[in-house]
Formats: C-alpha cells, sequence, structure tokens
C-alpha cells in the first residue's frame, strides 16, 4: 500500500469520526432541550397550582358567602379570585400543550435520528472494511508475485552459471533450466493475479471514494438538517403554546380591571351595610328627672315600655309554629341591648352551647325587627324559587307525558308517573316550610291585595269576592287524610284558603254565594285517589269520580273543581287526572 493511499484513508477515517462525534452531540442536544421544556412545563404547573391554591385560600367561606353577595368590593374580588383561577387554567393549558407538541415530539424525533445514524454509521463502517479488504488482497497478491519474481530470478542465475560451467553435466544444466522454466511460469501466473487484483482494487477504491463515501456522508448530512429544521419548528411550537392563551389572559387581566376594578361602588356597599345592620328599634325615651323637692326626698321614675322586641315575640312565640314551647328567659339580641352583664353573659352561654342556637337560627327571632325580616323574606325567596323549579319539572314531565300518550311509540306515558309522583311530594314538603315561614305571627306590612281582601271580609270596602276565587296561599288543610283507601301521592298539598281566610266568618259567603253567576267549566278530570277533608274551602271526592275543572292549578299545586250537584271546591292537583 503506497504512502498517498494511506493518507486518503487516515483522511476518511478521522472525517467519519468527526461526523460521529457530531451527530451524536446532535442528539444529545434534543435531550438537553427536551429537559429544558421539561423543567418549563413543571414551572408552568407549579405557578397554575400555587395560583389555584392561592384563589381557594381566599375564596369566601360557607358563612361569609351572604357578605360576598351584598358587597360589591366582596362581590367583585370573588370575581377577580375567578379570573385568577381561569388564568390558572390557562398556564396548565400551556404546560399540556407543550408536553404534547413539544416533549414528545422531540422524544420520537430522537429515537428516529438516533437509529437512522447507527444505521448511516454501520453502513459507512461496512464500507471501510470491504475497501481494507480489497487492499489486503491486493497486498497479499504483490507479495507472492514479488516472492515468485525472486525466485525465479534465483532459478536463472543457477542455470545462467549451470550452462557456463563445463564441468556440469548435461542432465544437470536441462535440470536448472526446467527448474527456471516452472518458477517463469508461476511468476507469470502470480503476475496477472496480482494485475487483475490490482485493477478491482483501484474499482473499489474509485468507487469508495467517489461514491459510496460521499452518499454516506449526503445522508449523514440530511440526517442533521432534519434534526436543526426541527429543532427551529419546536421552538416556534414552544412559543406558540405561550402565545395561544395570551389573548385569554390578556382577557382575564381586562375584565379584572374593567368588569370587576370599576364595579365596585362606595355608595352601595354603605348601603347594604346600613341595610343589614339596620335595627328598627325606637330611640330610648327621655329620661325623666329626678326632683329632690318632691315628697319623700326622691322623685319616682318609672320603667321605661319594652318597646324593642323581635318581630317572633310580638304575638307571644319567639318559635316557629309545632316547634313546642320556647325556652324561658330567651331573647333576641337586641331584646336585651340594654340588659345587664349578667344577663348577657347567661345569653351568651346558653348560645355557645347550642342549647338556644338551634331554635334562634329557624325563625331568626334573635335578631333586631328589620334583619329579621329580611332574613325572613330571604328564606322564603328561597323556598318560592325551589317550588318554582320543581313545578316546572312537574309541567315539563306532563307534556311529556300528554306527548307519549298522543304517541305510544315514543314512549310508555305510565313510565312518568313515579316521577311525577316524587315532584309532588317535594312541592307539597317545600309549600309546607314556605307556610311555616308566612305565619301571621310574622308582622310583615300587608300587600294591597290582602289588606283589601281583609277589609271587604270586615265590611269596610263592600262586598268580598266569592268564595271560589279567594287569594291563595300556602297554608296546610286543615285536615288531611291519614289512611286513603289505596296508595295515594305524597302528602297533599297545603290548603289555598288556610291562614289568609282564617278571620273571614263563613257565613258571610254563604250569604253572597248566589249573587255572581256560576264560572264556566274549563275541562274535566278523574279523581285518581279518594280524598277527605273537613276544610269548607276543599273538595271531598271518591276514586273514579268524574269532576268539572273551574280552575286550573296555577302553581300552588290546588285545581278548583265543581261535583255535578254544583258543589265546588279545591282538591289537590296530584289526586286527579285531567281528561
Amino acid at each position: 500500500m503506497n504512502e498517498s493511499t494511506d493518507v486518503h484513508r487516515k483522511q476518511s477515517l478521522d472525517q467519519l469520526s468527526a461526523l460521529e462525534k457530531f451527530t451524536e452531540k446532535g442528539i444529545d442536544f434534543l435531550d438537553n432541550f427536551n429537559r429544558f421544556v421539561r423543567e418549563r412545563q413543571k414551572i408552568e404547573m407549579d405557578y397554575a397550582a400555587q395560583l389555584k391554591r392561592l384563589v381557594k385560600s381566599y375564596s369566601p367561606k360557607r358563612k361569609d358567602e351572604e357578605e360576598y353577595k351584598i358587597y360589591s368590593s366582596l362581590r367583585t374580588f370573588k370575581g377577580v379570585l375567578q379570573e385568577v383561577g381561569s388564568i390558572a387554567n390557562q398556564h396548565e393549558l400551556v404546560a399540556e400543550n407543550m408536553v404534547q407538541s413539544v416533549f414528545n415530539e422531540v422524544v420520537k424525533l430522537r429515537q428516529e435520528l438516533k437509529k437512522e445514524r447507527m444505521d448511516h454509521l454501520h453502513e459507512a463502517k461496512q464500507e471501510d472494511a470491504h475497501m481494507e479488504k480489497s487492499r489486503r488482497k491486493l497486498d497479499s497478491c504483490k507479495s507472492q508475485y514479488r516472492s515468485a519474481h525472486e525466485a525465479w530470478l534465483q532459478a536463472k542465475i543457477l542455470f545462467e552459471k549451470a550452462d557456463s560451467d563445463d564441468n556440469r553435466t548435461k542432465a544437470e544444466v536441462e535440470r536448472a533450466k526446467s527448474t527456471m522454466e516452472q518458477k517463469d511460469q508461476f511468476r507469470e501466473k502470480q503476475k496477472n493475479e496480482y494485475i487483475l487484483q490490482l485493477k478491482n482494487t483501484n474499482e473499489d477504491q474509485q468507487e469508495h471514494y467517489s461514491s459510496k463515501l460521499p452518499t454516506i456522508f449526503n445522508k449523514l448530512q440530511a440526517m442533521e438538517e432534519r434534526r436543526i429544521t426541527c429543532l427551529g419548528k419546536y421552538y416556534e411550537t414552544y412559543a406558540d403554546c405561550h402565545k395561544k392563551v395570551l389573548p385569554v389572559i390578556t382577557q382575564c387581566l381586562d375584565d379584572i380591571q374593567v368588569k370587576h376594578g370599576q364595579a365596585v361602588t362606595p355608595a352601595e356597599d354603605s348601603q347594604a351595610l346600613i341595610t343589614k345592620f339596620e335595627t328598627g328599634n325606637q330611640p330610648p325615651k327621655d329620661l325623666p328627672m329626678m326632683d329632690l323637692d318632691e315628697p319623700g326626698g326622691r322623685g319616682q321614675t318609672q320603667a321605661p315600655e319594652k318597646d324593642n322586641v323581635s318581630i317572633g315575640s310580638q304575638n307571644g312565640a319567639n318559635s316557629l309554629p309545632g316547634r313546642g314551647k320556647a325556652p324561658k328567659n330567651k331573647k333576641g339580641v337586641f331584646g336585651t341591648i340594654f340588659s345587664s352583664k349578667k344577663g348577657s353573659r347567661r345569653w351568651e352561654r346558653g348560645r355557645l352551647s347550642g342549647l338556644w342556637a338551634s331554635e334562634e337560627a329557624k325563625d331568626f327571632s334573635h335578631l333586631p325587627p328589620n334583619q329579621q325580616k329580611q332574613k325572613l323574606q330571604g328564606k322564603i325567596d328561597e323556598i318560592q324559587g325551589k317550588i318554582d323549579q320543581e313545578v316546572k319539572q312537574k309541567e315539563a314531565l306532563l307534556k311529556m307525558r300528554d306527548v307519549y300518550t298522543a304517541n305510544n311509540s315514543l314512549g310508555d306515558p305510565n313510565s312518568l308517573n313515579k316521577q311525577l309522583e316524587t315532584i309532588g311530594k317535594k312541592i307539597d314538603l317545600l309549600r309546607l316550610e314556605l307556610n311555616t315561614y308566612q305565619s301571621p305571627q310574622y308582622d310583615f306590612p300587608e300587600k294591597p291585595a290582602d289588606k283589601e281582601f281583609k277589609d271587604k271580609a270586615d265590611g269596610k270596602g263592600g262586598t268580598p269576592s266569592q268564595k271560589s276565587s279567594p287569594t291563595r296561599s300556602s297554608g296546610p288543610p286543615a285536615n288531611v287524610p291519614n289512611s286513603p283507601s289505596k296508595e295515594r301521592p305524597p302528602s297533599s298539598p297545603l290548603s289555598p284558603l288556610e291562614h289568609e281566610d282564617s278571620f273571614i266568618d263563613d257565613d258571610d259567603f254563604d250569604e253572597d254565594e248566589g249573587t255572581a253567576a256560576d264560572p264556566k267549566p274549563v275541562g274535566t278530570c278523574t279523581a285518581m285517589y279518594e280524598f277527605n277533608s273537613d276544610d269548607p274551602n276543599l273538595l271531598n271526592m271518591v276514586e273514579g269520580e268524574v269532576l268539572d275543572v273551574i280552575e286550573k292549578d296555577s302553581g300552588d299545586g290546588w285545581t278548583r273543581v265543581r261535583r255535578s250537584d254544583n258543589s265546588e271546591g279545591y282538591v289537590p292537583t296530584s289526586y286527579v287526572n285531567h281528561l
């Protein structure tokens, strides 16, 4: 092997080794970039978790939820917390997108490049081994040719010496000549083999350096360029993961600034504070003068009247109906505002021990009058809202049942009866609770319609309305049957004329019943269950009885019907089936 060939081979091996190290370093850089993305993703997740913990830490507790609904500064702060929570969600989205769009893709690319690099390097090593094998074979042929040539030269010299020596016999000369000829033939053979191998080696070398090795280098170059191109795309994707959520984060910050920051109204908060803590108590009367000139040495002072009592105790009851007798010496907070420290400490001990807190928490009689009104009205509105929801759900089920009845292929109408019964039971329980908080012992200002009705009933405003069209309420029936003839729906709804008409004499209605024409029926219905009641406003019925509907259910659970003998009254809507 000549010196030039060795130099070229050494250079090619050095180039291949340099490419091997460079490509390995490039793949290692992918791992480095992936570690960067993973740590960046962890930062986003940790930041989102810290924001969520911050939101949870400063979110209103259950006991403070009412204040957050009243005051604009607290209500808007709750909105700020919601926006911060939304920002935390966006940072979680950034972390998720980094993992899916960058981290996982880099891992996949790294595996592909690592395998491709190994294949290319293996191919390069195989080509170098093939070239080295060809060179060694050429060296072997060259060595054999040299040995054969030297042997031929030695045999030729011996033949020439024997031929010129007169002392040698002819046989010895012929033998030397034969040996020389054999050596010459072998030399020619080795020479031909050497020439052939030299040609093959030169061809392999030309192909190796001009075709095969450059092809492998081009493949490695394409692989490296692909890696660099993908890295550039991953940089763009990495930035895009954050850039996509910036509009949402900006919108959240804008909402904090405009929607919540500018919605804080000091006047509203001040008025809400006044409304919440307004007691409704009258100022104390003037202190009497102590006249020492009066006989006896001292003037007699008269104890001030106890006019600062809560609404719940105005009718002599501090608890809701049906809850038993209230504990003795129980007073509201403002009922004891001028009491002694001893009495206050005794009340506080009872409150902390929980003996009276459960009693006071239901009718709010421990609060000042105005606050008690607000609490009771809020409770009434809450229960009424639940009733409205149940009524809407019931109406939807009734419409669905009508559709099923018209087309049985859509469903079985009887399959909805159980749900209707359950909803009816819920409505009845809610109306019973509503009636509890609407008890007359809570002295709310009368509505104009209620006052007009009372005036008419007392003879102050003309003839009262007919008994068939009273103002509806949700009071309980006077007598709800305890054992119907068969399984019946939930307990009947509350009588529509319970407490508002309790002060009206039935005789007044008897005198005016015939003054107006009887209303026309708006439909018919069939009694599904037996119903009995001693309430004169309600109508008893037996199972299977057909009745005329005079007035449909307006949402309170009662339907006004008329029997064939012209007797009228209200029956529970859940007890009848409209035809």
